[in-house]
C-alpha cells in the first residue's frame, strides 16, 4: 500500500513538473550551457518593417530569429562565419561576433527598416536593426570590429556610414582588426582567416 501511494505521489510530482516546465520555458541543459534560452515562437505575429518585434534568438553575428520564427539578416555588414560546409573550423572572430550580437539584442524588442530589398535569396528579411534606445545594431557591430562593412547592391543606403565606422575600427585595431588575418575576395568581400 505504501509503495502504491509513493508511486502516485511521484507520478503526480512529475506531471506537475512537466506542466510547470512547459509553461515557464525552463531551458534545457544544452541551452543553459550556451547561455541562451529559447523563447516560445508565436507564428501569428506579423513582421512589418518599422513595427516593434521581439527577438527569439541570435543565429550568428549578423542574423537573428524573430518571435514569429522568421529570420532577419542585417544589411550593409558581414560577420565572420561560424559554419561553412565547405570549410573546416570557424573563421577568426566568428564566435565573438555572435556573442556581441547576443549581448546587444537577445531578449530585446527591435524595429528594423529595409533599404531596397525586402528579402535575401534565403528568404530572410533584410534590415537596419534598431534597439529600443535608437542604437543601430548593424553600426555597433562594425564600430566594435565585430563586422565588416559589406556593400551588397542594391541595399547600400548606409554604406558610407559603415565604411567610415570600419575605417575607424581598423585604425584602432578594434576587435577582429587586432587579432585576425583579413583578406579580400575577388568580389571585394572581406573575410578573416579560418581556425581549426
Amino acid at each position: 500500500m505504501k509503495k502504491q501511494i509513493y508511486s502516485i505521489i511521484v507520478g503526480l510530482a512529475l506531471i506537475v513538473f512537466a506542466i510547470y516546465s512547459k509553461q515557464h520555458a525552463i531551458p534545457s541543459p544544452k541551452e543553459q550551457v550556451s547561455g541562451t534560452s529559447q523563447i516560445q515562437l508565436d507564428k501569428s505575429i506579423k513582421t512589418i518593417p518599422g513595427q516593434p518585434i521581439k527577438i527569439a534568438r541570435v543565429v550568428d553575428g549578423d542574423t537573428i530569429e524573430l518571435i514569429n520564427g522568421e529570420r532577419l539578416r542585417y544589411i550593409g555588414i558581414d560577420t565572420p562565419e561560424e559554419v561553412d560546409p565547405q570549410k573546416p573550423g570557424v573563421q577568426c572572430y566568428a564566435r565573438e561576433a555572435a556573442e556581441r550580437n547576443r549581448e546587444l539584442v537577445e531578449g530585446h524588442t527591435i524595429t528594423f527598416q529595409k533599404d531596397v530589398s525586402t528579402y535575401d535569396k534565403y528568404g530572410r528579411w533584410l534590415g537596419f536593426v534598431y534597439l529600443e534606445d535608437g542604437t543601430m545594431v548593424n553600426e555597433e557591430l562594425v564600430k566594435g570590429g565585430f563586422a565588416f562593412s559589406y556593400p551588397y547592391k542594391p541595399d547600400i543606403g548606409k554604406q558610407d556610414l559603415f565604411n567610415a565606422d570600419e575605417a575607424e575600427a581598423k585604425a584602432a585595431k578594434q576587435g577582429l582588426w587586432g587579432v585576425c588575418t583579413v583578406t579580400s575576395l575577388s568580389t571585394g568581400r572581406e573575410q578573416t582567416n579560418w581556425l581549426q
